[in-house]
């Protein structure tokens, strides 16, 4: 039996304990949690006229919740709580502007390649999520540098090789980039130049993407150790041992540092832990193990695991609120804003809840189906939500009507998550491209002409929609495990 199958098999046997009620007796998070919970299985009725409305970046700072400039996405899932949502208007019917390879030849191209530019032996996919700060993406790739882009033209400002690949997504604040690769090294380099500031060595890979707060940076390793780290010298403030693995970047909310992790044989959990000295607070166990970075939101802490649930959590307590078993795996981290929880499976649909603790909440409001499974966490944007996925697309989703704007074509499977501008959308594909993506693929910051945009190849006007579930599509746990691991999995790009 293979990993993939004995994971599977587990999480089966796990979901017939859960049945509606959410998670078995025994998991951890029920204590607290509603007994009533809706189910979503493929039948939930979906009306196409729910209106799901959001109103974008109020409130918060560029450190803490939403977004507050809306040209800027500072760091993995846009602030210190994983929210995910911005404050910019993304493009609506979205066609390529520039792509940058960072394979072969390692320039900027005016039009995406659709196709990968390495071998597998030279693996230059870009997992890594994009950083847009003052005209400039920051972006790391599989071939072990990370990259500083032109917004505008996509033209290299400069690259910065490290020891290994790099999946971790960027976080800039004050002129510095601070950003994680595998070969066990978190970073701190000048936005301008690149140049070196310090470099922070870890007990293992650095997979989880730097939060940084007031000061700090936190960050996980695949060695099982959450850090906090100072910002401006590299010494660490603290490290504490949180699991057998944390892949997932932290969330940081009104003192706390919140981080999902692995355990052996298949577990894992959420830990709280003190900002200031990383004690912990509480610690909640999941069905399985948290690969996805907890969002926070008005008290309540969102996030998914390897055994098919969705869980809300008192941020405060600990108390499990709610959860809800899914079909397969959450391996995407939670986008929560207005009201409303959206939950990116790897059964291949996006699920938008009811966030919350009252009556209705973990209730389904809609959801759409992306064609393949997810992995992308999304971002959501005045009224769109932007993700990516294993069908080789970007797709751009109304939340009003949940229905398609529009989808972008590339040459691989899209791992990477979106980040959202003013006009524009930046993401990396396993093509090795950088894409971004504008109404009419004019340059980002340029001026939209008012005639009616025309459609290129590498675009689709129409999603998926909506349908029922999806089975597996793809790839397995333990070839996601792998690459995590910094290894291409199945000999792909």
């Amino acid at each position: 039996m293979t990993d993939s199958e004995s994971l599977r098999r587990r999480t089966v046997l796990r979901a017939v304990g859960i049945g509606v009620a959410g998670v078995a007796a025994g998991s951890g998070v029920v204590a607290g949690a509603e007994s009533d919970a809706r189910s979503v299985e493929s039948d939930v009725a979906v009306d196409p006229t729910a209106q799901v409305t959001t109103t974008a970046g109020e409130g918060g700072s560029d450190d803490d919740g939403p977004v507050a400039d809306s040209r800027a996405w500072r760091q993995f899932q846009a602030d210190v709580t994983n929210s995910g949502h911005s404050g910019a208007t993304g493009p609506r019917s979205g066609a390529v502007a520039w792509t940058y390879d960072t394979g072969e030849p390692n320039e900027s191209l005016p039009t995406p390649t659709g196709t990968a530019t390495r071998s597998a032996s030279d693996y230059a996919g870009v997992l890594s999520s994009p950083a847009v700060v003052d005209g400039t993406v920051y972006v790391g790739s599989s071939d072990g540098s990370v990259y500083a882009l032109d917004a505008t033209s996509g033209e290299k400002q400069w690259s910065v090789a490290t020891g290994d690949g790099v999946l971790s997504s960027p976080a800039v604040v004050d002129g510095t980039v601070y950003v994680g690769s595998h070969d066990q090294t978190l970073y701190a380099l000048d936005a301008a130049s690149g140049d070196e500031e310090w470099a922070f060595d870890a007990d293992g890979n650095v997979f989880s993407s730097p939060t940084y707060h007031d000061g700090t940076v936190y960050v996980g390793s695949q060695g099982g150790t959450t850090y906090a780290v100072d910002a401006e010298s590299g010494d660490e403030q603290w490290a504490v041992s949180t699991g057998a693995r944390v892949d997932a970047t932290p969330a940081v909310a009104d003192g706390r540092v919140y981080v999902g992790y692995y355990l052996s044989d298949d577990q894992g959990g959420i830990r709280a832990l003190d900002a200031a000295d990383g004690s912990e607070a509480w610690t909640q166990e999941t069905t399985g193990p948290v690969p996805c970075s907890p969002a926070v939101a008005d008290g309540i802490l969102y996030a998914g695991d390897y055994g098919t649930g969705i869980y809300a959590i008192d941020a405060e307590s600990g108390d499990g609120i709610w959860a809800r078993p899914l079909e397969d795996w959450v391996l995407a981290s939670p986008v929560v804003a207005d009201g409303t929880v959206y939950v990116a499976g790897y059964d291949s649909t996006v699920w938008a809840f009811t966030a919350g603790s009252g009556n209705d909440g973990g209730a389904v409001e809609w959801s759409y189906d992306a064609g393949a499974s997810i992995l992308s966490s999304p971002a959501l944007a005045d009224g769109v939500l932007y993700v990516g996925s294993n069908d080789n697309r970007l797709h751009a989703v109304d939340i009003e009507t949940q229905e398609a704007l529009f989808t972008v074509e590339t040459g691989q499977r899209v791992f990477s998550s979106p980040a959202v501008t003013d006009g524009a959308v930046f993401f990396g594909s396993n093509d090795s491209l950088v894409y971004a993506v504008t109404d009419d693929g004019e340059a980002p910051g340029t001026p939209t002409p008012t005639a009616t945009p025309t459609d290129t190849p590498t675009t689709t006007g129409n999603g998926p929609g909506f349908g029922a579930v999806a089975g597996l599509v793809g790839l397995g746990v333990g070839a996601w495990s792998r690459l995590r691991g910094g290894d291409d999995p199945d000999g792909e790009n």
